[in-house]
C-alpha cells in the first residue's frame, strides 16, 4: 500500500501514521510488520513471529494463541523462551514436511511468454516464505502463484521483473502490491451455493491464461 508519500508501508506503519501514534512498543510492532510484510533482508535476523502466527491460525485454540503474543507484543516482547520452544519442538518439523510436499507438487509452466510456477500453499506456511523458498529452487521463474483449495491465490513476482502482481491481481478480483498481491478464483466445477468452493490445479491454469494474456 502506498502512503501518501507515495512510500511503501504496510497497514501497522498506516495506522500509526493515521492516529499518530508514538506509543515506542506499537512503533516497533509496525517496523516488524514491514519488514515482515516486504519480506526485507532484516527479516532473517528477526525472531520468526510471523510463522508462528501463520502456525498458530491452524490449531484449535487459535485465538488464545495469538492473543498471547498480542499481550507480549504490547510489551514489546517479540520473542520468549515459551514461543522458541513452540518453534523448535512442534512448529519446524511440520515446517520442513510442507515444505517437502509443497514442492513435490509444483507446476512449472509457461503462461505467454512468462515461466511460471504453480503450487499449492499449505495452511501452515506463510506465503512470502514458501515463494521465496521456490524462487531458490527454481531460479529461471518469472513469477509464482500460491493458491489454497477454498480459491484463494496469492502472487509474488521475480525480484526485477517487468509483471506487475497487483494488475494481475486485478484480473483475478483481487489487488495488492505490485511485487505480491492477492485475488479469487472460482471452480469451474462448483456449483452455484450448493458446495464449498474448492479449486485443483486445472482451474488455476484456466484462470492464469486469462489474467496473463
Amino acid at each position: 500500500m502506498l502512503s501518501k508519500e507515495k512510500e511503501q508501508k504496510c497497514a501497522s506503519e498506516l495506522v500509526c501514521n493515521t492516529f499518530d501514534i508514538k506509543r515506542s512498543a506499537c512503533i516497533r510492532m509496525a517496523k516488524f510488520a514491514h519488514i515482515a510484510d516486504f519480506r526485507l533482508p532484516e527479516i532473517n535476523n528477526m525472531p520468526p513471529l510471523p510463522e508462528m502466527v501463520r502456525y498458530y491460525l491452524t490449531l484449535p485454540d487459535y485465538y488464545k494463541k495469538l492473543h498471547s503474543i498480542i499481550n507480549k507484543a504490547s510489551k514489546g516482547i517479540f520473542w520468549d523462551d515459551d514461543l522458541k520452544e513452540e518453534y523448535e519442538s512442534k512448529y519446524l518439523q511440520l515446517k520442513d514436511l510442507a515444505i517437502k510436499e509443497a514442492l513435490e507438487s509444483i507446476t512449472v509452466t509457461f503462461i505467454s511468454k512468462y515461466k511460471v510456477g504453480i503450487i499449492e500453499s499449505p495452511k501452515i506456511l506463510s506465503k512470502g516464505l514458501l515463494s521465496e523458498i521456490v524462487y531458490k529452487s527454481y531460479e529461471d521463474l518469472d513469477i509464482v502463484f500460491l493458491f489454497s483449495p477454498d480459491g484463494k491465490i496469492s502472487i509474488r513476482r521475480k525480484s526485477g521483473s517487468e509483471l506487475r502482481c497487483d494488475l494481475i491481481a486485478q484480473k483475478l478480483n483481487g489487488g495488492g502490491h505490485s511485487y505480491a498481491a492477492a485475488g479469487m478464483i472460482r471452480s469451474s466445477t462448483a456449483l452455484e451455493d450448493t458446495e464449498p468452493r474448492r479449486i485443483n490445479i486445472q482451474d488455476v491454469l484456466k484462470a492464469l491464461k486469462m489474467a496473463l494474456a
